[in-house]
């Protein structure tokens, strides 16, 4: 028997409330795309082995899948893909949750996508990369409950998950700079920081509800480009406190206006970056990904890709 899991990637569009004055926190908002893929193959083995991308990563992710649930680790693992780390694609919870999903396959454990996910140690802010994984699409998830101390795992709820226009693209640019933080550094950088004030919440809160998800469900490019830069550059002020700007690095916050220079109606960073994206229509996107190539060639250098959106998550086959 052999599992096969292709997941998508994800772009992090921001978080919603920093301040967790009415009992959450974070939750956010998301998209998949469609690459870069994690690709698993997993089959039945005589010994634990593992070939392919992320061979180190790989063992521990096992060993802890193993851990949580404890059985011979009889199983060949190859990660044929990976979505490059730290960037801010999600490539942690899409690696965790491709080995976790084709290991729970293959030995039959009957546990749910989130009872994974917390079993692998993701989703500690926000359940959006589990959700993409699951269903793909644009997703907006409500955030960890930080008033009741005995459910301190209960998984963010998803409030709110719709396909994302077919006809729009993103510009993904991966500028040649430092990763973005992630384990041990993301921790101590949320630890540093002063609560959000609930009007700047607010802000995020009425600009989600009342401009992004309408134009999003009326298709409404415009709408939608000026409410995630408008979400963006809320978020990027308030984390200016621990990355020194809008922006982990003044280069990506020139590449994203840049990005809006030649048009694009949405920008942003991803996470901590340093991958930034621009939302155009599709036939747009072939130009626009021709001058960000260049923007980035006579900069900083990198890498710069057309992406559009995965609306139905990773795909599992399974093989006897």
């Amino acid at each position: 028997m052999k599992v096969y899991v292709k997941t998508p990637a994800r772009l992090h569009l921001g978080l919603i409330d920093l301040n967790g004055d009415l009992g959450r926190m974070f939750g956010g908002l998301g998209v998949g795309i469609d690459h870069p893929n994690v690709i698993v193959e997993a089959e039945q083995s005589k010994k634990f082995s593992i070939e392919g991308q992320e061979t180190e990563i790989v063992n521990a992710l096992a060993k802890r899948f193993f851990t949580a649930y404890p059985m011979q680790p009889t199983v060949h693992i190859n990660v044929k893909q990976a979505i490059p780390a730290h960037v801010g694609l999600g490539s942690g919870t899409q690696l965790s949750l491709a080995i976790a999903v084709a290991l729970a396959k293959l030995f039959n454990v009957k546990a749910s996508t989130q009872e994974l996910t917390v079993a692998m140690d993701r989703a500690r802010r926000t359940g959006i990369g589990t959700a993409i994984f699951e269903k793909g699409g644009f997703v907006v998830d409500g955030g960890k409950a930080i008033t009741n101390p005995d459910t301190p795992d209960k998984f963010p709820p998803l409030i709110y998950r719709q396909p994302f226009p077919t006809e729009w693209r993103f510009i993904v640019a991966i500028p040649n700079l430092i990763e973005g933080l992630s384990n041990s550094e993301e921790n101590s950088a949320f630890n540093k920081l002063q609560k959000m004030s609930a009007e700047e919440v607010g802000k995020i809160c009425r600009l989600t509800m009342l401009k992004l998800l309408p134009a999003l469900a009326e298709h409404d490019i415009k709408g939608f480009g000026e409410a995630v830069t408008a979400i963006q550059e809320i978020i990027g002020g308030y984390f200016a406190q621990v990355q020194g700007g809008r922006c982990t690095r003044a280069d990506i916050a020139d590449c994203i206006e840049f990005m809006k220079e030649i048009g694009a109606y949405g920008v942003g960073q991803s996470s901590w970056g340093p991958a930034l994206y621009g939302v155009v229509k599709q036939e747009e996107a072939k130009q626009a990904l021709s001058k960000v190539k260049a923007y980035l060639d006579k900069s900083v250098g990198g890498q710069a890709f057309v992406a559009k959106a995965n609306n139905t998550g990773a795909t599992i086959k399974i093989v006897n």
